[in-house]
């Protein structure tokens, strides 16, 4: 009888695999993200430029935009006083992608809400706060400006139309008086200058681009501020364009239909009332008497049309 050999056994070893945990990968992640957030911010930085103003009144540091055609650009990082104490330098950072935008021609200027009769300027202003105002230029690049005391007096195109107007004097108007057209506000006053020879002064209006096809190359413009009052035995004739027109001064005019439309920067002459600015011929007559003539009320007759009116009477000295 053979004896069987017992078959030899083989022992298993197990092996623990080494693995790595996730709590290792934690501080990678964080280094990660640190990362991301140090080159988004270098990348966020912008550039520092130095806007001198005579005031800092409304800036405040850290909270103070710049904003370019609505849309915020940079923020002011510090406020100081120049070595000769004379101006405020604003420390203002701009975002990177307007780098191109900083140069000599460029302009800057601080918004702050403004309410009258005639309305409300700088609305954005009054709801978010005052802010800087920018208007990218030409020229060599350039990191420190001289803040403008108001608003540009030429802007990017927008459709709204610059004009002038030629005067004697300014009168009763004011930046921001509204020029009227049937009544109708299609445009404002938006600067004004004494002319160069010091004879007069130069009032820039912008009509809003709805209405540009209003003026024409014939147009007449005339002053509308104030009351024109007339008492006569018949009685009283008070005229009046509205009461922001009374407080803040105001312009109107009109237009013929077949004269051409108006350019940018065209020139017109701004006259005293509605009776002067009337295209006519101005005579003067003599009469033995003024009784029963009343100035802008009596017509001129001529069979049985009426194809004048009386502006002014006065007497005529004889000696």
């Amino acid at each position: 009888m053979s004896q069987e050999t017992p078959a030899s056994t083989t022992e298993a070893q197990i092996k623990n695999k080494r693995r790595i945990s996730p709590f290792w990968l934690l501080p990678f992640i964080a280094l990660m993200i640190a990362g991301w957030l140090i080159w988004d911010s270098y990348q966020d930085r912008g550039n520092t430029v130095t806007i001198d103003f005579m005031s800092a009144d409304g800036i405040v540091p850290g909270r103070t935009p710049v904003r370019y055609q609505g849309v915020e650009v940079g923020t002011v990082q510090d406020i100081s006083l120049s070595d000769d104490l004379r101006k405020i330098e604003v420390k203002v950072s701009i975002k990177s992608d307007m780098k191109d935008a900083l140069r000599e021609e460029t302009q800057f200027w601080l918004v702050t809400p403004k309410a009258s009769l005639a309305g409300v300027s700088g609305l954005d202003a009054l709801v978010g706060g005052n802010y800087i105002g920018m208007m990218p230029g030409k020229g060599k690049e350039q990191d420190h400006f001289v803040a403008l005391d108001t608003q540009p007096k030429y802007r990017l195109d927008n459709g709204d139309l610059m004009i002038h107007l030629q005067a004697p004097d300014l009168g009763s108007l004011n930046s921001g008086s509204l020029v009227y057209f049937r009544k109708i506000p299609v445009g404002k006053v938006y600067d004004y200058a004494i002319n160069p020879n010091k004879q007069g002064v130069v009032i820039d209006v912008l009509i809003e681009r709805r209405f540009t096809d209003l003026v024409k190359k014939g147009s007449r413009f005339w002053n509308v501020s104030g009351v024109d009052a007339n008492v006569s035995i018949s009685g009283a004739k008070v005229k009046l364009e509205s009461l922001a027109a009374l407080v803040n001064g105001a312009i109107a005019f009109d237009s013929p239909e077949e004269s051409k439309p108006a350019e940018a920067e065209d020139t017109f002459g701004l006259y005293e009332d509605l009776a002067h600015s009337q295209r006519g011929v101005i005579i003067k007559l003599e009469l033995p008497s003024g009784a029963g003539l009343t100035a802008d009320s009596t017509p001129l007759m001529y069979q049985g049309l009426e194809v004048g009116q009386l502006t002014k009477t006065g007497f005529k000295s004889w000696w």
